[in-house]
């Protein structure tokens, strides 16, 4: 078996050329087989979320396509290493200790829905941990919202990894991030063959995808399949942000408005970065209204 070394030699943030470099990697690992691939830390100084669930993701594939995986554990310094046995990510390849509570939601990996169970872990890990002051109402509202874009991986995405979450409380910052990713088909190829429109772009595709009243869900199942615009509407009325990158679109909702592109550099997948701000005093729900579509704190 050949062996390959693939370096990690930069700090990886989650700024769209923080992306760019996780995309190249990914285009650049997808197509090997039979080969042992050694990744190597030298010159990182600092993963985020992101970066963690897309190499968790990468690792699983080129297990799936016949490559062995190793890491240069002594590359990696303290502080990368600690965040990545805090959240779980050695664990769950064999390479640390237990995981332990910090400041990280727990790396996660779902080859098959588990709904409940998934709730359960957005509930306590992500919103139930003090870092926002959320009502009880909201946060099961926003984690229904999040669990519709989980079972759409497995409705529709054909992800051969499934998906892959993990997330991080920032505290200089205030800020809450939270990841998914899986490597499907994809949100814009979903779209374009419902519509049956071959040649719309990522970036119309996923314009069309948080439009009200927009959705690939047949008519029975027309609620679960609003959930972006649901979490859109929060993010705007809440300062959060809500970020997607799918081929090569790319999409951000935040208080500012809505943007959508068609970038250089795509992903075979899709990745969905929630940002909630940790300072609002509390976020809640409109008592006169509990299931109104419009969030208020």
């Amino acid at each position: 078996m050949s062996s390959m070394a693939v370096k990690i030699a930069r700090n990886i943030n989650d700024e769209p050329s923080d992306y760019d470099d996780l995309f190249f990697l990914s285009d650049k690992l997808r197509a090997i087989k039979n080969t042992e691939v050694i990744f190597d830390f030298t010159g990182c100084g600092f993963l985020r979320q992101n970066a963690v669930v897309v190499l968790g993701a990468l690792i699983r594939l080129l297990q799936q396509n016949g490559n062995t995986v190793a890491f240069r554990l002594d590359t990696i310094v303290d502080r990368v290493r600690v965040n990545l046995e805090q959240n779980g990510f050695l664990h769950r390849l064999g390479l640390g200790g237990s995981p332990w509570n910090g400041n990280s939601i727990p790396y996660r990996e779902d080859t098959h829905v588990d709904e409940n169970d998934y709730a359960d872990h957005l509930s306590e890990k992500w919103l139930g941990k003090g870092w926002i002051n959320v009502s009880e109402n909201l946060r099961d509202h926003i984690v229904s919202r999040v669990i519709e874009a989980y079972i759409n991986v497995f409705d529709h995405a054909k992800s051969p990894i499934g998906v892959i979450t993990c997330g991080q409380y920032y505290p200089s910052m205030r800020e809450l991030r939270i990841t998914m990713v899986d490597m499907g088909v994809g949100i814009p190829r979903t779209v374009r063959e419902y519509l049956k429109q071959p040649i719309m772009t990522p970036e119309a595709a996923l314009r069309w995808a948080f439009e009200p009243m927009m959705t690939t869900k047949d008519q029975n199942n027309f609620a679960r399949g609003n959930g972006l615009k649901l979490l859109k509407s929060f993010m705007q009325d809440n300062h959060g942000k809500l970020e997607i990158y799918s081929e090569t679109g790319y999409a951000c909702i935040d208080d500012r408005g809505n943007h959508f592109e068609n970038r250089q550099q795509g992903f075979q997948g899709t990745i969905v970065q929630i940002t909630l701000i940790c300072d609002v005093a509390r976020y809640t729900l409109p008592e006169e209204d509990q299931n109104s579509d419009e969030w208020f704190f």
